[in-house]
């Protein structure tokens, strides 16, 4: 399923969705706020802790859900593994969170590497 238009200027209005991975029982064991861009009809996460981290981990394995507004939408977590896609949206990351802290963590490497695409369900 596709984001709507109304979901994606949501999102782009939006500093931060709830972002509610699922663990083995799809039950949302983690209700964190985290920074959200869109790049056209997509929408990325980026996990602060890299790769380690336990929201980045079960979501690939289990999938999750995102709040945004009062809204929840069960989600897929892909990895993006394409480089021209994660330098894609370190730019948007740049442009909407220019200047707040911590921009410097999120378009590391270290994070960068750790980039999802949201996949609506």
């Amino acid at each position: 399923m596709n984001w709507s238009k109304k979901l994606i200027n949501e999102i782009n209005k939006s500093t931060t969705v709830q972002n509610q991975p699922y663990d083995k029982t799809k039950e949302p064991f983690q209700d964190n706020p985290l920074w959200v861009v869109t790049i056209d009809n997509h929408v990325y996460l980026r996990a602060g802790k890299g790769k380690e981290s336990k929201w980045y981990q079960e979501g690939l394995k289990y999938g999750g859900q995102i709040e945004i507004n009062g809204e929840t939408v069960k989600i897929t977590y892909r990895p993006v593994t394409d480089k021209k896609e994660e330098d894609a949206v370190t730019k948007a990351y740049l442009e909407k969170y220019h200047g707040q802290y911590p921009i410097e963590m999120m378009i590391s490497d270290k994070c960068a590497e750790a980039t999802v695409e949201l996949i609506r369900q």
